[in-house]
């Protein structure tokens, strides 16, 4: 009996953790060398003091709470982490595990507590912490150098468009007059995806389909449309967000397509309908139609033949988004354009 209490004795003292006996009201009844390094404290120093008078008042109720569960015999053992106050005064990080011993007829006997010192970890979690601090400080003013930049580039689209907008006061040929107003439609088009990605939350992507709608718009209201004449019908994926490198070119086709159509899909008043459609059919695809129901175009057409700058924007965006645009136009018009995201 008495060599396997030694043995008892010489194993809790040469713990690598620190290990007591607790009275009920706190006082340290056996403590071992272990606990008395963590803390700075002698034994004989210890056992003068409770684990009340060592705990940082912030801890404190935590810890008085689950002994009171585990005298109520409503939990067996408990954890936490807490803070002791060594005798130096420094804070000292702990992991205490406790349980109760109970007499044999089941009063309550002593606490057994468990503790391992965790400074070293709880200061790479404050480093860590302030580390993480920093970069979300670091993302936020990029993210807020970012909004002025897409700020400052759409004021200067706007700027470039109205000056523009002041030359063509001078030029009299109708058809000059028009390249203008189509360079002035095409700058707008930019300018809208840069305020898009200015109010959007996440400022790397914005959601094309609402773009597409205010794009549209804008191009009714520039060609002066009667909607009772040409209607729009939209029919669009909401989940389709696109970044600046795609959503610029996707945009100036968007552009493009839709003024051919208001311009020489539906001559002498005709009416009919300008259809847009955009979803994703596979998991990085993305197709876009544009369709009308108008005169549609001629037996031999071939839009990279042609001399105008409309289609060969339309060739060399497509080309951009390493896309694939096919048109038909037997029974007014339709172009689908396929590519994928990057």
């Amino acid at each position: 009996m008495r060599e396997s209490e030694e043995r008892f004795r010489a194993a809790f003292h040469q713990a690598a953790v620190g290990i007591a006996h607790v009275a009920r009201d706190g006082r340290w009844l056996l403590v071992n060398q272990k606990l008395c390094d963590i803390v700075g404290y002698t034994p004989e120093e210890l056992q003068l003091l409770t684990f009340q008078d060592i705990t940082h008042p912030d801890d404190l109720n935590a810890d008085l709470k689950y002994i009171d569960q585990v005298l109520a015999d409503n939990i067996q053992t408990y954890s936490m982490e807490k803070r002791y106050f060594r005798k130096d005064s420094c804070i000292v990080w702990v992991n205490l595990t406790v349980s109760l011993m109970r007499e044999p007829w089941g009063e309550p006997k002593y606490f057994i507590s468990v503790i391992e010192d965790i400074s070293e970890r709880q200061a790479a979690l404050r480093e860590r912490k302030q580390w993480e601090e920093q970069i979300q400080a670091s993302l936020l003013e990029k993210e807020v150098l970012l909004k002025e930049i897409y700020h400052r580039v759409k004021n200067n689209l706007q700027v470039i468009s109205s000056l523009l907008n002041l030359q063509s006061a001078y030029i009299n040929d109708k058809h000059d007059l028009a390249i203008f107003r189509q360079s002035q439609q095409r700058i707008a088009s930019m300018a809208l995806v840069h305020e898009k990605l200015y109010q959007s939350h996440d400022l790397a992507r914005i959601n094309f389909g609402e773009y597409i709608r205010d794009l549209v718009a804008s191009l009714f209201s520039a060609y002066e449309v009667n909607e009772d004449t040409i209607a729009l019908a939209i029919n669009i994926d909401e989940h389709v967000f696109l970044g600046l490198d795609t959503a610029i070119p996707c945009s100036l086709i968007i552009q493009e397509l839709v003024s051919n159509s208001l311009k020489y899909a539906f001559p002498a008043g005709r009416n009919g309908t300008i259809y847009i459609e955009l979803k994703k059919t596979y998991e990085h695809q993305i197709t876009l139609i544009v369709s009308d129901d108008g005169i549609g175009l001629p037996s031999n057409f071939n839009f990279k033949n042609i001399a105008s700058l409309g289609w060969q924007l339309v060739d060399a965006l497509t080309n951009q988004l390493s896309g694939n645009l096919n048109i038909q136009g037997a029974s007014g018009v339709e172009c689908q354009l396929t590519f994928t995201l990057i």
